[in-house]
């Protein structure tokens, strides 16, 4: 049954191939907790992916790829996950940045195979504030006088769509209600943001109502080359042989390579080598910042070689057009507040102050695993007879002149049996294919014993069930790999995240900039949503923004203010 499922999907991810090279066009959006930072912050976003050709949110790109630029070139990079055509996440933007103004904007692989594609159509500007260094972005900063500083006015956007929103604090308990009603026909889609506003201009920006007119009036496509894999289920990680000559390529093409992360929820993929020592790594998603594992299964002998992850990132010539930051003397105590309280919360960071919001599990390890906790048992000096004597599930095989550890196999009519093909065994979910190598692993640092007595396909390879040996530490402690594996720094898809502060203690010195964000609010023709967050230690003026579209992709914007005193 799982061969006929993984045969479908394949069959149905390749006509939608076909179909994207040939029509799809996609444009995303990004949407901010607000327009200024300081370098340090977080950079809170969320992602609306449209469908030129049907005028709606596009259910086909399963990511999108974030890049911010300065005058002077690339100066960070995000990645958000994408279901439906929407996505939220974060980028915490570095502590070393120059003051000035950045470019931010978003594409997918399939908009990377549109000919002239226009990554900065959809680009908005954000100033980045470094108080903590005199560097600036050359060319980028213009220091102006109070007076003409004093001119500037902040820009909102006006009304869009039949959405309502209101904000009423507590002054007696610390926090704050912001309601949102939609009195329109259609359900919305749409982010909020409420944020200090301490007199510190924001860069002028168009808003979703201006990006949706730009989509709308979009002149025919000049056609479609195949540049980039489009990416229905998630990432499609690009890797190449490094480490070897011609030669030695080609003694590897075709092999099998792995990419994993140490992880107590296994998630290896798998995939081929092609002829020109390149690999296509097809994956569901893969979230957060990890160590990767890449390994080239049994490049045959006297090959030295390994796998190096190639950048999906465009890196469009985006520095130009970057209007400089002005700035002047009366913004330093401003500045200085802002600084202090990014450094008190990165010191008092928690994962409680965050909702994570769902996300697509991976589809391989949909069951239930079969677990021995070790604790309950005697453990032996050697795996092997922790096996042997203890894990009914699992026996110790030869194969050849090669030992291999067996799953007991479940089968759909409840028959078992024990695995005569080859089963994955992993550490901290990272593939060993020397099993000799468990078989003397120290039973003292492993914890539990996982085992999933099912057929998997991972790749173009067929497992006879999976055994997963977790670890107290999660690091695959005292594991020694050959040098075809690499362990490389792999920054994954953002987790989208809610962030309302509720977790914050009185103790807890508040002095948040941005209290609320949800990047992901749905509200139902007649409905409305309420959202609470805890209010900061101090007062002032609250901006409170909604931003999004319905579902026939028609903008939807509301913007009101919130009073609070000091709590």
């Amino acid at each position: 049954m799982k061969r006929i499922i993984s045969v479908f999907i394949c069959l149905c991810l390749f006509a939608a191939y076909c179909a994207a090279q040939d029509h799809l066009r996609e444009r995303v959006y990004l949407s901010s907790d607000k327009e200024v930072y300081v370098a340090g912050d977080i950079l809170w976003c969320s992602a609306y992916c449209v469908d030129v050709n049907t005028g709606r949110l596009s259910s086909f790109s399963g990511i999108a790829y974030v890049e911010i630029h300065s005058a002077q070139g690339l100066a960070q990079t995000g990645k958000i996950a994408l279901y439906g055509g929407r996505g939220a996440g974060r980028i915490d933007l570095s502590n070393s940045l120059p003051t000035g103004n950045y470019r931010i904007f978003a594409y997918t692989a399939q908009s990377c195979n549109e000919i002239g594609y226009d990554y900065l159509a959809a680009a908005k500007t954000v100033s980045i504030f470094n108080p903590l260094t005199n560097d600036r972005v050359g060319n980028g900063v213009k220091i102006v006088s109070e007076e003409e500083y004093a001119s500037r006015n902040f820009f909102y956007h006006r009304p869009e769509g039949n959405i309502r929103v209101a904000a009423v604090p507590d002054h007696t308990g610390g926090s704050a209600s912001v309601s949102i009603s939609n009195d329109g026909s259609e359900t919305v889609t749409l982010d909020l943001s409420v944020y200090h506003n301490d007199g510190i201009v924001p860069p002028h920006n168009s808003g979703v109502s201006d990006f949706l007119s730009g989509v709308r009036s979009l002149p025919a496509a000049a056609g479609f080359r195949s540049v980039r894999i489009p990416e229905y289920e998630g990432e499609i990680i690009r890797a190449k042989v490094s480490g070897t000559d011609a030669e030695g390529r080609d003694a590897v093409a075709y092999k099998h390579v792995f990419i994993s992360a140490p992880d107590s929820r296994p998630e290896p993929y798998s995939a081929d080598i092609d002829s020109d020592g390149e690999v296509s790594i097809y994956t569901s998603n893969i979230f957060g910042n990890k160590e990767m594992f890449l390994e080239i299964e049994n490049p045959g002998e006297g090959t030295v070689c390994h796998l190096e992850i190639e950048s999906p990132f465009v890196e469009p010539y985006a520095s130009s057009g970057i209007p400089p930051l002005e700035i002047c003397q009366s913004l330093a105590g401003k500045l200085e507040a802002r600084s202090m309280s990014m450094q008190i919360s990165k010191a008092f960071e928690s994962d409680t102050l965050y909702e994570h919001l769902p996300i697509k599990s991976p589809y391989l390890f949909s069951e239930e695993a079969v677990r021995y906790d070790l604790d309950d048992y005697t453990r032996f000096p050697l795996m092997e007879e922790t096996i042997i004597e203890f894990i009914t599930e699992l026996r110790v095989g030869r194969s050849g002149n090669r030992r291999n550890i067996q799953v007991l196999m479940k089968d759909s009519y409840n028959g078992v049996y024990f695995s005569e093909g080859m089963s994955l065994v992993l550490v901290d979910g990272v593939p060993v294919f020397d099993q000799e190598k468990i078989l003397s692993y120290d039973p003292m640092t492993v914890r539990y014993v996982d085992i999933y007595p099912y057929t998997y396909f991972i790749g173009k390879r067929i497992f006879s069930g999976v055994v997963n040996f977790i670890t107290y530490k999660g690091g695959l402690p005292g594991m020694k790999f050959e040098d075809n594996v690499r362990i490389v720094s792999f920054r994954g898809a953002a987790y989208p995240q809610a962030y309302t502060g509720e977790g914050i203690s009185d103790e807890y010195p508040d002095y948040r900039r941005t209290i609320l964000w949800h990047p992901l609010v749905t509200v139902a023709p007649g409905e409305t949503v309420l959202l609470k967050c805890k209010t900061p230690a101090y007062g002032g003026r609250f901006e409170v923004v909604v931003e999004g579209m319905t579902g026939s992709c028609l903008p939807v914007y509301s913007h009101t203010f919130m009073e609070l005193g000091p709590r």
